[in-house]
């Protein structure tokens, strides 16, 4: 490399070479003059330094001017390539022992790496699953002022005595009607979660992940609640049916003869929605009256069938929800604070989420319970 080098850069100077190589030619024959004439002369050896030096100077004036004037019309890249070979041509034997620099082994993160490499944080849309619908927003919410509720219901025995034809001169006919006070105490459902501020700062999402979080799993017992006060009073279905579209139908129709009001909701499992949807006496036809959206949304003589991941297995609900209503001694709300227990000496922070609900159910049995069919 360094000859290649050397061989490329040699026609550039060659002609100031060529110009000192003969000045100094001419340097070294006028001091061999001098010494002979000093000898001639006799002349002082102090005599002939001087003349020595008189030459020399003027040799190297003549040397300088010869590169001036070479160098005048070179460019940058000219001088460099000039300076480069003069380093090159000092340097030539060193260079040349020297050995080429060559890789020991491919470089690796395993290898190569001390601690990790740039993480990149990439958001979960799906961090976890959500049920709906929340019961909580299915029925209506009356506000109270206390968390002790007291509304009136008509006696199993509503009344005594009946309605009859007044004969002539005889008393008519006397009833009597039965109210019974319910009495309900309103509970917080509630829960909370400590996390330190550590693990808050160094991720990003999960303040929102609490809170979303906390929301879910509130909904998710106010669900569970619900439904077992809908089935602690619900009627049981009378059908001998097995198909499930037709055990429906069967529901609606119990639910109609109690006179508590007209069914608006039947809820029932994904399972036996999915039964609905494949309905299958002998064709893959369906009954009257049950109608099917682009969507699987589903009616039942105008009755919306709702799937739900937490109604108990192979069972499903025909209820009016205006027979059900939410009493609300204070709303769901979301909170965080440092100063719970010794949440500040350890720099944790804690979420709660709570309300003071429950369901009241004015009328229990306005609500028919049945199995999921075979088909």
């Amino acid at each position: 490399m360094a000859n290649e080098i050397l061989d490329a850069l040699n026609p550039l100077v060659d002609g100031i070479k060529s110009e000192i190589k003969a000045i100094d030619t001419k340097l070294a024959a006028d001091i061999a003059q001098l010494n002979e004439d000093a000898q001639k002369k006799n002349e002082t050896i102090g005599e002939l330094r001087d003349k020595v030096k008189e030459f020399a100077a003027s040799a190297n004036r003549l040397k300088s001017n010869v590169e001036t004037d070479v160098k005048k019309d070179w460019s940058n890249t000219d001088r460099y390539k000039a300076a480069v070979m003069d380093i090159v041509a000092e340097n030539f034997d060193k260079i040349k022992s020297e050995t080429a620099f060559t890789a020991t082994k491919d470089m690796s993160l395993t290898s190569n790496l001390t601690g990790t490499s740039q993480i990149s944080y990439v958001p979960n849309a799906i961090m976890r699953s959500f049920f709906n619908p929340h019961l909580y927003d299915v029925f209506r919410i009356i506000p109270t002022a206390t968390g002790n509720v007291t509304f009136p219901r008509a006696s199993d025995t509503v009344s005594e005595g009946s309605f009859g034809a007044q004969t002539e001169g005889n008393s008519k006919a006397q009833i009597d009607y039965n109210i019974t006070m319910v009495n309900v105490a309103v509970p917080f459902i509630a829960g909370f979660a400590k996390v330190s501020r550590q693990m808050l700062q160094d991720l990003p999402f999960l303040q929102a992940y609490l809170s979303q979080s906390l929301v879910e799993d509130w909904n998710r017992a106010v669900n569970t609640r619900f439904l077992n006060t809908i089935a602690s009073g619900s009627t049981a279905l009378s059908s001998a049916a097995t198909v499930n579209a037709e055990k429906m139908i069967d529901g609606v129709a119990q639910h109609g003869a109690l006179g508590l009001g007209q069914p608006n909701l039947i809820l029932t499992t994904h399972a036996s929605w999915a039964t609905l949807m494949k309905t299958k006496p002998g064709d893959y036809s369906i009954p009257g009256g049950v109608t099917i959206g682009a969507n699987g949304e589903t009616r039942i003589v105008g009755v919306p069938v709702v799937p739900h991941s937490q109604v108990t297995g192979s069972r499903f609900y025909v209820l009016n929800t205006d027979a059900f209503g939410i009493a609300q001694a204070s709303a769901l709300s979301v909170r965080s604070t440092e100063f719970d227990d010794k949440d500040f000496q350890k720099n944790l922070i804690t979420y709660r989420a709570e309300a003071r609900i429950e369901l009241l159910s004015f009328q229990p049995k306005a609500a028919v319970y049945g199995t999921t069919g075979t088909a």
